[in-house]
C-alpha cells in the first residue's frame, strides 16, 4: 500500500469502511484493475479552506489498492466545490451508490410522517397485513428507519420487492423456528428494513415507490441524474440499494437534506437520533457496542476528534458514500473502485484515508 502523509494514517473509522464493503445487496466484485499513470484531475476551488489532504491522496492514485476514485468536497469556506479523480473515472461519472439509497427511502418515509399520512411510532403490519408475519405486529415505523425492527436478513434473490421480503421470512422461519421478534431492543444494521419502507411507502401514497422519489425529491432538486440504475442486477435492490448517481447529484441531495430542504424540523430532528441501544455483536457498521445508526437512516461517528454523519454503499464494483462534518460544515462524496488483488483490510483502510482527508483535514489557504 502506497505510504501516506502522517496526517492521513488510519485513525478511528474503522467502522465507516466496513459499511462500505459490507452494506450494499446488489454488490459486485471489484472489476480488474488496469495500470493507468498516476494522475488527478480536479476541478478546482479558491474560497479559504484547500483540500491539500485529499489531493495529495489522490496523487498517489491509481495503485494496488484502489484503481479508480472520485471525491467531491464541498461546504463553507470553499467559494466552489472541489472535484478530483484518479485512475478511470471521470469527474461527472454516474455511479451505483448502493446503501446510500436508503438515505433517499428514510427522507420519503419522514416526509410522509411529516404530512401525519403515518406515525413515525406507528405499527407497520397494519399497513402490511399480508406480508409482515404477526410476530412483527409490534414493529414501528421508526424502528424500520434506526434499524432497530429485529428483522431478518434479506436473501439475496433478483426478484421484485415484495417477493424478496416475503423469501427472506421464509428463508427465517426455517433457518430459525420459534423465534420471538423482539423490537427495539437492539440495532442490526439490515437491508431488509429499507425493502419494507418503500413498500410502506407505496400502501400509504396509493402509488409507485419510485414515483414519489422521483416527485418529493429528485425532482425538486434537480437530481437529473440520479435514478434506479439500468442495470437490472442493481435494480433490484430497489429502495435498499438500486440508485445509481453522480457525485454532483449525492452532494446536492446531502446539502439538501441536512440544510433542512427536505424535511420539517420535527422531522429534521430525527436524521440524529441514535436509539440508545446497543449494537449488535454481528453488526460491523458500528465502531463501538453502541448503536450509531440515527432514525433518519444517518450513521453519527467520531473521526479524529470529529462527530461526522453519513451513509456508505457498494454496488456494481465501487464503493461510495456521503458524509458530512455538521460543526466544521463540510461535505464529501466519493466513490472507489478497488483493485481486484486489494485485500479487505487494505480497502477499508482506503476508505478511512479518503473520508478523514476530506472531513478533518481541509485546511485554510496560505495566505488566509
Amino acid at each position: 500500500m502506497t505510504a501516506r502523509p502522517r496526517a492521513l494514517r488510519r485513525r478511528t473509522i474503522t467502522a465507516v469502511a466496513l459499511a462500505a464493503l459490507t452494506s450494499g445487496l446488489a454488490a459486485a466484485p471489484a472489476a480488474t484493475a488496469t495500470a493507468m499513470p498516476r494522475t488527478v484531475t480536479a476541478h478546482d476551488s479558491t474560497g479559504t479552506r484547500d483540500p491539500a489532504a485529499v489531493r495529495a491522496l489522490l496523487a498517489a492514485l491509481p495503485d494496488g489498492v484502489t484503481d479508480a476514485a472520485l471525491v467531491r468536497v464541498a461546504g463553507r469556506g470553499m467559494r466552489a466545490p472541489f472535484t478530483g479523480t484518479a485512475g478511470p473515472v471521470a469527474a461527472d461519472a454516474r455511479f451505483p451508490v448502493g446503501s446510500v439509497t436508503k438515505v433517499f427511502t428514510d427522507a420519503v418515509v419522514l416526509q410522509l410522517v411529516a404530512e401525519h399520512r403515518i406515525g413515525i411510532d406507528e405499527h407497520v403490519r397494519p399497513h402490511l397485513p399480508g406480508l409482515i408475519p404477526s410476530a412483527y405486529g409490534d414493529m414501528t415505523v421508526r424502528q424500520l428507519l434506526d434499524h432497530t425492527s429485529d428483522l431478518p436478513r434479506p436473501v439475496r434473490v433478483p426478484l421484485g420487492p415484495r417477493a424478496v421480503v416475503a423469501a427472506s421470512f421464509d428463508a427465517d422461519a426455517a433457518a430459525r423456528p420459534g423465534h420471538i421478534p423482539a423490537p427495539g431492543d437492539v440495532q442490526q444494521y439490515n437491508g431488509l428494513n429499507s425493502f419494507v419502507a418503500g413498500l410502506l411507502v407505496e400502501e400509504v401514497t396509493g402509488r409507485p415507490f419510485v414515483h414519489e422519489l422521483d416527485r418529493r425529491i429528485l425532482r425538486p432538486l434537480s437530481l437529473r441524474r440520479t435514478a434506479l440504475s439500468e442495470d437490472p442486477t442493481i435494480a433490484w435492490a430497489w429502495a435498499e440499494g438500486g440508485l445509481s448517481s453522480t457525485a454532483a447529484d449525492l452532494d446536492a441531495f446531502l446539502k439538501a437534506l441536512l440544510d433542512g430542504r427536505l424535511l420539517p424540523p420535527a422531522q429534521q430532528k430525527h436524521l440524529f437520533e441514535v436509539p440508545a441501544v446497543s449494537s449488535a455483536h454481528e453488526n460491523t457498521s458500528c465502531p463501538t457496542s453502541a448503536a450509531c445508526f440515527s432514525a433518519g437512516g444517518l450513521m453519527g461517528i467520531e473521526l479524529n476528534g470529529t462527530r461526522v454523519w453519513g451513509k456508505t454503499g457498494s454496488s456494481g464494483g465501487w464503493t461510495s458514500g456521503i458524509f458530512a462534518s455538521t460543526e466544521h460544515h463540510l461535505r464529501t462524496v466519493y466513490t472507489l473502485r478497488p483493485d481486484a488483488l486489494a485485500t479487505p483490510v487494505q480497502q477499508r483502510a482506503r476508505v478511512e484515508s479518503v473520508v478523514e482527508a476530506a472531513l478533518t483535514t481541509t485546511g485554510p489557504l496560505a495566505g488566509h
